[in-house]
């Protein structure tokens, strides 16, 4: 734009627009008759103290629409659960795939953030922040539940999103944003994974959200250049 380089700006266009549209230039064009994630990149955000239970029920859910799963830490290597009455070496651990500087968000098609402790620690790293709203600059489908909520709401700030009270069992989703109170974790991890928009259904609306692969509606809607990243 002109003004954007302190350049008079024209009183009339060099030549009119010739109004003419075509669907191929929509990026909705290429979006496939029947929702699907196969082979879809979904990166899980975790550190110490994460619901190891949900993690695993999003996992095998998604694995069985064949879409693939990265596990992504403040560092490679063991990452612990949360305690729940057990010592720490009886805490169940999961092996990180990658570190949040070693693959960064734009290497994934979606974002997984699961409920529990390990949000205290998320919300005081910085890289861990940028992350989630790198993913969100580039519009791409985000998930979480429980205390991920406040975290999105309050430490990453997402402009004009809605979610969910994170004591509430319903499903919202807002701008690709899916969120839940209460993950129902049994479930996830017994039933067939539907590819819809299902409001009583997390894991059916977050993958139908990771299916859109992109929701330019926060680009038209001027939210991505609210977010820094």
């Amino acid at each position: 734009m002109a003004s954007n380089i302190g350049s008079a700006i024209p009183d009339k266009p060099g030549r009119e627009n010739h109004g003419k549209t075509s669907k191929p230039l929509s990026q909705e064009y290429y979006f496939p008759k029947k929702p699907t994630i196969v082979e879809r990149r979904i990166a899980i955000l975790i550190a110490d103290g994460f619901n190891y239970d949900e993690v695993q029920a999003v996992r095998n859910a998604l694995a069985r629409a064949k879409a693939r799963t990265f596990i992504i830490g403040p560092h490679r290597g063991e990452i612990r659960s949360s305690e729940d009455d057990r010592t720490r070496a009886e805490r169940k651990v999961i092996k990180a795939d990658h570190h949040f500087e070693g693959q960064r968000s734009t290497l994934f098609d979606a974002l997984y953030i699961p409920s529990g402790g390990h949000l205290s620690h998320l919300a005081r790293n910085g890289r861990a922040i940028q992350y989630v709203r790198e993913a969100f600059g580039h519009c791409k489908a985000i998930g979480a539940a429980g205390l991920a909520i406040p975290f999105l709401r309050g430490t990453v700030n997402l402009p004009g999103v809605e979610f969910q009270h994170e004591d509430s069992p319903d499903v919202l989703s807002s701008y690709g944003v899916v969120t839940t109170g209460k993950f129902d974790v049994k479930s996830a991890a017994t039933s067939t994974l539907r590819i819809e928009q299902d409001s009583k259904d997390f894991m059916a609306e977050f993958a139908y959200a990771i299916s859109r692969h992109r929701w330019y509606e926060r680009e038209l809607h001027g939210l991505t250049s609210q977010v820094a990243y």
